[in-house]
């Protein structure tokens, strides 16, 4: 077969790794420089590790060249993105995929640039079985990978056609297994290039399936080679009997598709094994695992909470709030790339992300918050100024595409006293003491329980005054609302009226038991936790226990080692008493025996049960007060020799143990454990058992029906080269303390009982997971004036169709509502709207308009294929 091979000159640029994202910046700016003094000729280009941030990166320290590279870039001779960050794949959310490349194609739209038609994931660790989905949704016919794939259980080759989880394939080119660093420092003395391409070829040509080959010339942050013509002309003519020439990604591309006419072999599913080929990483799951969890929360507030709101606040108050969602959205991607979200990166890494994710949080919040005063109507400036109309209410939200019923949580405030700020503003003597305070009452939605109550300060802002500042007393109480709308709002006024009656089935705590009509949980005196659902009579006893093991790994790699610890109960509470919530805490301490010393950990679960819930709410908080261990909390189920599906992007997905052979496991262990998006679930005849996670994103499931999520894994070096899961450094020796995680720690779970994997059980784990993780939840407006009494958004029908996304099009003109289908068939369903609908359309994920549809006053009829993410535009 002649060969036509591709030689294509890059950096692998990790933004933040072994150095901080400022240090590396520092190397950036050079290697760019040198680009835009010296750029590549005869039809070649550099290609910028096939991420757009780049060039926001140089630009902000050198604006005054940032006219120069985008030339480079519109020119093709520099090649950047289809991707913002090359972000893990496997952590994420999908619609954080999403956003990821609408970000990267809008960062090069903006200087009239465009990506190479390549999905280029040099080095991510392993890959999701949604990712020819996306490719295909952004017009990306082939996708370039490393990690995840290759081996004994792959086809051989280094081109194959990979179907996505709605059907839609892409081709892979699979990089040899040295990977992007394969062409680099190649040599300009011809025999030695005559010797190094003999030995490419030797490897590379029994691989190919369609003669075209890439050569990256690259690695880890790398300027461009030295000298870099004489080398690509001595490799060139020693390749002359093939085609070896200087190229570019896109070039590349073509070049392969235009050869794949040839039947290629087909794989599916995700990709997280590459044992025998190279090191596939599967082990940073947890590692800084209260990082993942505090990723996972920003996700979900931008969107689920910011985004639509937003996106309804625009179409119906004229309010685009595009612009701040897209910063917000940026800061969270910087977050994204694996060295970082996977945990594997120097502390001062590891702290700057969590500055950032916070910062997500305050915007997103931010974000939610004015959105739906735009949409109940409030006018701050008017509030502002006109305290003798204000009439308090709590606004209820509902993140979720239905009507819900069920127990809210609701802060009430009520005003204490004026408090001056400025001059003027000392104590005086002659003011009167605080009179004491009712029992907050919101009269239309019958009894509330109290559960916390705490005095602050609050303010009435206005972008035109100073703030109002008044001392508050907040209780945390809870209520139950019926029928709150899908994605709206309802405000319910706080003071005098007449009580509705609830109609629910409360919950009822007996000492160390709770129940409620689906429901009882109890702790005995040592400990130990029984769950029963009372509608099927399913028992487990012992529901809940803790694995404490050493581990000797590293930031990549887990190297867990039985210890001798025990489990000490000290006590169970009774901390709510019903009849809305009922809670009971037990508390417990860790220690290891094998030596004198702390306590590994002391931690606490709080069982939750609310009325008319059928999970029960889990919530655990610790201190961990040890190093190099790994703590893991075992649920237990009664679902042995399960079906395991675990969520993943864009929808759950089956998983079975790997097995690897000796000779592969002596390069790399195959851990036992695996990511976890929002749930794991257990399926066995006519059962099943769902465990939900707030974060933490690793979990393993056992032939016994047990699942354990990972609390906290303790170690304190980025790589070791000792390790027998793993010989070799990953990654330059450095201790990290500060990922020991001394300290407190949190974690929120549930867990529920259902019947066997059918659509009507599917449909029953993502309404769960929404109540789990999107809780109805109430605030107090204490400035609203006539405030709209009830906002309905978007409502969603469809047996087994799951919401996605629902937000602002990249161009402002199109509401964008996305679902996907869990079903294996082909599933009508209506997207409900709160306006009437005048033009409709099926789009791509990147929101290119595919086919209209056509709607019926506010609703949106549609068919959905089996097991597809469908996206339709309306306005």
């Amino acid at each position: 077969m002649d060969l036509d091979v591709h030689v294509v000159s890059h950096t692998h640029w990790d933004r933040e790794w072994y150095h901080s994202f400022e240090r590396f910046r520092q190397r950036l700016v050079p290697l760019i420089d040198e680009l835009l003094d010296s750029p590549p000729e005869g039809g070649a280009s550099f290609l910028l590790d096939g991420q757009a941030i780049l060039f926001d990166d140089y630009a902000s320290v050198r604006p005054e060249r940032a006219a120069a590279l985008a030339a480079l870039l519109r020119e093709r001779r520099l090649e950047a993105g289809p991707w913002y960050v090359l972000a893990d794949e496997l952590i994420p959310s999908g619609e954080a995929l999403v956003r990821n490349l609408l970000t990267g194609r809008r960062t090069l739209a903006r200087i009239g640039a465009s990506p190479p038609p390549v999905l280029y994931c040099p080095d991510s660790f392993g890959h999701p079985a949604a990712l020819p989905d996306l490719a295909v949704g952004f017009g990306l016919p082939m996708i370039i990978l490393w990690r995840g794939y290759g081996g004994p259980r792959w086809p051989s080759g280094d081109t194959v056609r990979w179907s996505g989880i709605g059907g839609d394939s892409v081709v892979v080119y699979h990089l040899p297994p040295d990977g992007y660093e394969y062409g680099s420092h190649l040599p300009t003395d011809e025999r030695a290039a005559e010797e190094r391409w003999t030995r490419m070829r030797d490897e590379l040509a029994p691989r190919s399936a369609t003669g075209a080959i890439l050569i990256p010339n690259g690695a880890d942050h790398h300027a461009r080679q030295l000298r870099l013509n004489d080398a690509l002309g001595a490799l060139e003519k020693a390749g002359s009997a093939d085609h070896v020439h200087r190229s570019s990604l896109r070039q590349f591309a073509e070049h392969l598709l235009a050869r794949t006419t040839t039947q290629l072999p087909r794989v599916r599913g995700e990709l997280r094994d590459s044992y025998g080929y190279t090191w596939t990483l599967q082990g940073t799951f947890a590692t800084r695992a209260h990082e993942k969890r505090l990723n996972a929360r920003a996700e979900r507030a931008l969107l689920r909470e910011a985004e639509p709101w937003a996106a309804l606040a625009g179409k119906i108050r004229k309010s685009s709030r595009r612009p701040l969602l897209e910063a917000a959205w940026r800061d969270l991607l910087t977050a994204h790339p694996h060295d970082t979200l996977c945990g594997c990166s120097i502390d001062a890494v590891a702290t700057a992300m969590e500055g950032r994710l916070r910062s997500v949080l305050v915007q997103a919040h931010g974000i939610r918050d004015d959105a739906i005063e735009d949409l109940i109507g409030q006018d701050p400036v008017a509030a502002r100024v006109s305290a003798d109309r204000w009439r308090p209410v709590v606004v209820i939200r509902n993140a979720a595409p239905r009507r819900r019923s069920g127990v809210a949580l609701i802060d009430v405030e009520e005003f204490v006293s004026h408090v001056a700020v400025g001059p003027g503003s000392a104590p005086r003597a002659d003011v009167p003491a605080v009179l004491p305070r009712s029992k907050p009452r919101i009269p239309a939605l019958g009894a509330l329980q109290v559960l916390s109550e705490e005095t602050r300060n609050a303010r009435t802002e206005s972008p035109r005054h100073y703030p109002d500042n008044d001392l508050v007393v907040v209780r945390r109480v809870a209520a139950w609302v019926s029928e709150a709308p899908p994605y709206g709002t309802a405000t319910y006024p706080i003071g005098e009226g007449k009580k509705v009656q609830r109609r629910t089935h409360d919950v009822v705590v007996e000492g160390p038991m709770m129940r409620n009509a689906h429901l009882r949980v109890s702790v005995d005196e040592s400990g130990e936790i029984s769950i029963d659902h009372l509608p099927s009579g399913r028992h487990i006893t012992g529901a809940f226990a803790f694995l404490d093991e050493t581990d000797v790994g590293d930031l990549y790699t887990p190297a867990p080692r039985p210890r001798e610890s025990t489990t000490e109960f000290l006590g169970a509470r009774r901390i709510h008493r019903g009849p809305l919530r009922g809670q009971l805490e037990a508390r417990y301490r860790i220690r290891d025996l094998s030596r004198r010393g702390p306590v590994d950990v002391e931690l606490s679960l709080r069982l939750i049960l609310d009325a008319g819930a059928s999970f029960l709410r889990v919530e655990v908080a610790g201190e961990n007060r040890v190093t190099d261990h790994r703590v893991r909390l075992v649920f237990r189920s009664d679902v042995p020799e399960p079906d395991v599906w675990a969520d993943a992007a864009f929808g759950p997905l089956r998983r079975e143990p790997l097995e690897i052979g000796a000779s592969e496991a002596a390069v790399e262990h195959a851990p036992p454990t695996a990511p976890l998006h929002r749930y794991v679930s257990l399926f066995g005849g006519s059962n099943g058992f769902t465990v939900f996670s707030d974060g933490l994103a690793e979990y393993e499931a056992r032939e016994s029906g047990e699942v354990l999520i990972t609390l906290v894994r303790a170690v304190g070096e980025l790589s070791k080269n000792d390790l027998p899961e793993r010989p070799g450094h990953a990654g330059w020796p450095t201790p990290t303390p500060g990922a020991q995680c001394l300290g407190p720690f949190e974690a929120s779970f549930a867990v529920m009982f259902h019947g066997a994997r059918d659509i009507r059980t599917l449909d029953e784990i993502e309404r769960t997971a929404d109540d789990v993780l999107l809780p109805l939840t109430g605030t107090t407006l204490r400035s609203a004036i006539d405030p709209i009494i009830e906002v309905r958004g978007v409502e969603l029908f469809g047996e087994g169709l799951a919401f996605s996304a629902m937000k602002e099009s990249e161009d402002g003109e199109w509401l964008v509502l996305r679902c996907v289908n869990r079903s294996n068939d082909a599933t009508a369903g209506i997207w409900r709207l709160p306006f009437a609908v005048r033009e409709a359309s099926e789009g791509r994920l990147d929101e290119t308009l595919i086919e209209p549809v056509q709607p019926s006053g506010a609703d949106v009829p549609f068919t959905a294929a089996a097991c597809a993410i469908t996206t339709i535009l309306v306005r």
